[in-house]
C-alpha cells in the first residue's frame, strides 16, 4: 500500500480540535484558551467540537465514548487538520469505534493528524490501516509550548522537506555505533499506548524491518516495563525493526526503584534503568548480532511528557535516517 501524504495546511484551511480522552485540567484551561484565540487569529476557520459531559462520565474522561466519537466523526467531515484539545486515558475508545467509511472518508479528504501520548493509538492506527503521515507532536494545549512549533507549522505547511535533531546528550545503548546510517519509517510514540495498540488492533505487518520505533513513556515502574517489553517482544517487534529510539522513561524515579531492589536483594552496584533495557532484549540483540544484523538502541532526551525545550517531532510513516554520530533525520514530503 502506498503511503498517504495528507493535505498542507493554508491560511483557509479547516483546524478541527476535538477530545479524544481526557478534559482539559483546570491548570491548562487558560494556556488552552489562549492557543484556541492564536489558532483563530491565524487561521479563521479553526473551531472546537466541544463535548457535553453527564454525571455518570468518569472525571478523567472528557465525555463519553459514544459522545467523543460523535464529535470525532463531525470533526473529521471538513477537517484540513484534526488536532486533539489533550491526551491522557481514553483514545483506545475512540480507534476501537472508527468504522470503514470513517477510514473512507479520511482517504478522501487527507487531513493532518497530530497528537501526543494517549493519541499515540490514532496516529499509528490510520498509519499501519491507510498508511496516512500523521505526527507525533504536542496536543493542542501543548501546541506552543517551545520554540519547535514554528518548525512543525513549516512541516504541516509544506515549508519543511527535511529535519533533524542532535544533541551531545544523545548516545548509544547498545555496545556498538552503527557504522552506517540505518534507514527505516519512524513509527511509536508513547510505550505503553504503543503496546496496547499492538495488542488490541492485532497490528501484524508482514516484517517490522522496514521500521525504527521511537519510543517514551512516564509514570511506568520497572515492573511494568517489563512487562510491556516482553509483550512488544512477543510480536516480533525487535526481531527485525532496524533501530530503537529511546526518549524520556522517568529515569530518577527508576533509578530509585532499582536503589531500593539492589539493596533488597544485592550487593552489586548496578547502572540503572538503561541496563534494564539491554537485559530484556539481550536474547534477541546477541541473536541479531550473530545473524550480522544487530540491533541498535538510541537514548534521546528531547522525546517525552517532561521535555522542557527542543520538543521532539515524529511524522508517522516518514522516512527517518539515523546517523553514526547520533543525528537523527527525517526526509519529506511530509505533506502535498
Amino acid at each position: 500500500m502506498a503511503t498517504i501524504l495528507p493535505k498542507k495546511l493554508a491560511h483557509g484551511s479547516n483546524i478541527n480540535l476535538f477530545h479524544t480522552s481526557s478534559p482539559v485540567e483546570k491548570r491548562d484551561v487558560a494556556a488552552f484558551k489562549k492557543v484556541l484565540a492564536r489558532l483563530k487569529q491565524k487561521y479563521p476557520n479553526t473551531k472546537l467540537y466541544d463535548v457535553a459531559q453527564t454525571e455518570l462520565d468518569p472525571r478523567y474522561l472528557a465525555a463519553s465514548a459514544n459522545e467523543r466519537m460523535r464529535k470525532f466523526r463531525q470533526a473529521k467531515k471538513e477537517a484540513n487538520w484534526l488536532l486533539p484539545v489533550y491526551g491522557g486515558t481514553g483514545c483506545s475508545d475512540l480507534v476501537r469505534r472508527i468504522a470503514k467509511q470513517d477510514l473512507q472518508r479520511l482517504v478522501r479528504k487527507r487531513p493532518i493528524v497530530s497528537g501526543f501520548s494517549d493519541n499515540t493509538h490514532l496516529l499509528n492506527y490510520l498509519y499501519f490501516k491507510l498508511r496516512l503521515v500523521t505526527f507525533h507532536y504536542t496536543n493542542a494545549v501543548g501546541l506552543f509550548h517551545d520554540k519547535n512549533w514554528r518548525l512543525f507549522f513549516d512541516i504541516i505547511s509544506g515549508r519543511k522537506n527535511m529535519f533533524s535533531f542532535y544533541s551531545a546528550k544523545y548516545h548509544w545503548i547498545t555496545k556498538k555505533a552503527p557504522q552506517h546510517p540505518i534507514s527505516g519509517i519512524a513509527v511509536g510514540g508513547n510505550l505503553t499506548v504503543f503496546r496496547n495498540f499492538v495488542d488490541m488492533f492485532s497490528i501484524k505487518p508482514y516484517s517490522w524491518e522496514p521500521y525504527i520505533l521511537f519510543l517514551e513513556d512516564f509514570d511506568l515502574d520497572a515492573e511494568d516495563f517489563h512487562g510491556t517489553i516482553s509483550a512488544l517482544a512477543q510480536h516480533g517487534v525487535f526481531d527485525r525493526a532496524r533501530a530503537l529510539v529511546i526518549g524520556e522513561f522517568a529515569e530518577k524515579e527508576h533509578q530509585s526503584y532499582f536503589k531500593k531492589l539492589d539493596k533488597i536483594f544485592t550487593q552489586r552496584k548496578k547502572k540503572g534503568p538503561l541496563l534494564y533495557i539491554e537485559y530484556l532484549l539481550s536474547d534477541i540483540i546477541s541473536k541479531r548480532e550473530k545473524e550480522n544484523d544487530p540491533l541498535y538502541i538510541l537514548k534521546i532526551d528531547n522525546l517525552g511528557h517532561h521535555v522542557k525545550k527542543d520538543s521532539f517531532i515524529i511524522p508517522i510513516g516518514g522516512h527517518t535516517k539515523i546517523y553514526p554520530d547520533k543525528k537523527i533525520e527525517f526526509t519529506g514530503p511530509f505533506v502535498e
